[in-house]
């Protein structure tokens, strides 16, 4: 009996043995098993969960500033990467209008992790964006020539080169990617928290509803959006002393009333102050066409047929800023190209993890966000 028993321990051992050497194999020599580990250790990181393996892994990275042309000025932007001669795959990343700064513990996290991974991230910033909270379309060029800049670095291989955004940013990375100098290039792109169309976002924000096939439900845009949106509109009144009252009423808060004295004034104000459905479409056709113009410009709809790379979109579905159906409207224009995978999360604020779920919502969470990952990682590897 004892001997049975030594034999069996024996060959279970061995088949543990055999089992670890083919999966240390397939990790290391498939690069379905790499991406594969390399998710696996990368959600732990960027979760509120005690257990954070990443580090073990691999080599701590290394941040350092850059700078690139722009057609006017120059950009700065960080990068995060392992210290070392190996050309790795890159992601450029645009934090669009969201207030988190260069500095933001999710940031650096952020960057840290994707370095850990294999990337070597770039974080394209815009300081029109993200300290003024206002949408500026110049950023798309800018994108583009920071692609331009991170592919021909010596320790990218710009073959495997992606570029991905959070809200504003992401829908600004879309379009970039379509961009003809860069868009056979263009290797992935990670959209989260995307808006699909500037015009149906805004009629959503001053309607205080969302709209999804027909159905409209009941919204409240979080204050980041309201101000972002109101930024926008009140740039399109010409009239100085009308600015000034919808400035202090809408984004200072400093006036609780006041009526502007331009029909320019006033029509921005009733859509701040919220219309109903059947009265905001009117009321935007009324609106200077180079603004109804720089949102065209601005929306990814109206590029679906120019973007050629891998799209991964990604959406907390009770998102304040931007609703999930814009990226459902996204996932769903692109979807007979293929390529295109679009997970919808619960325990996420907008774009930051979220806590306070239980110990099953979160694993349930943190799966599909290893299988969104899983897809990040095989492109660029």
């Amino acid at each position: 009996m004892r001997r049975f028993v030594i034999v069996a321990v024996r060959r279970a051992f061995l088949a543990l043995v055999v089992i670890g050497s083919l999966l240390t194999i397939f990790i290391a020599a498939t690069p379905q098993g790499k991406a594969g580990f390399r998710a696996a250790v990368f959600v732990p990181q960027v979760l509120e969960v005690p257990f954070k393996p990443q580090p073990w892994f691999a080599s701590d990275p290394v941040r350092h500033e850059v700078t690139y042309p722009q057609e006017i000025g120059t950009g700065v932007a960080d990068v995060y990467r392992i210290p070392d001669s190996e050309p790795r795959a890159a992601v450029l990343l645009f934090l669009g209008a969201n207030a988190a700064g260069r500095d933001d513990e999710d940031v650096v996290n952020l960057g840290n992790a994707l370095a850990r991974g294999g990337f070597a991230v770039m974080f394209h910033w815009s300081p029109t964006m993200a300290l003024q909270h206002n949408i500026d379309p110049v950023e798309i060029d800018n994108l583009v020539r920071a692609f331009q800049f991170l592919e021909q670095q010596d320790w990218v291989d710009s073959k495997r080169v992606g570029i991905g955004g959070f809200c504003v940013g992401a829908s600004f990375s879309l379009v970039a990617a379509a961009d003809p100098r860069i868009s056979d290039r263009v290797r992935f792109v990670n959209a989260f928290g995307p808006y699909f169309d500037a015009e149906d976002l805004l009629l959503q924000v001053v309607t205080r509803s969302r709209l999804y096939q027909g159905v409209r439900t009941p919204w409240q845009p979080d204050s980041l959006t309201l101000e972002v949106f109101a930024n926008e509109l009140i740039e399109t009144v010409g009239d100085m002393a009308d600015i000034d009252l919808l400035t202090k009423k809408y984004l200072t808060g400093e006036l609780r009333d006041g009526q502007p004295a331009t029909s320019a004034g006033q029509t921005v104000d009733r859509l701040l102050e919220g219309v109903s459905p059947g009265e905001a479409a009117g009321l935007y056709a009324t609106l200077p066409e180079e603004f109804r113009e720089a949102m065209d410009q601005i929306s990814p709809s109206r590029y679906v047929d120019d973007i050629k790379a891998k799209l991964l979109v990604l959406h907390a579905r009770d998102d304040e800023l931007v609703p999930s159906a814009e990226s459902r409207r996204l996932a769903e224009a692109m979807a007979d190209r293929g390529d295109v995978r679009y997970t919808e999360l619960l325990s996420f604020d907008h774009v930051r993890p979220a806590g306070g779920t239980g110990t099953w919502q979160l694993f349930k969470e943190g799966f599909k966000l290893y299988r969104h990952m899983y897809g990040v990682m095989r492109a660029g590897t």
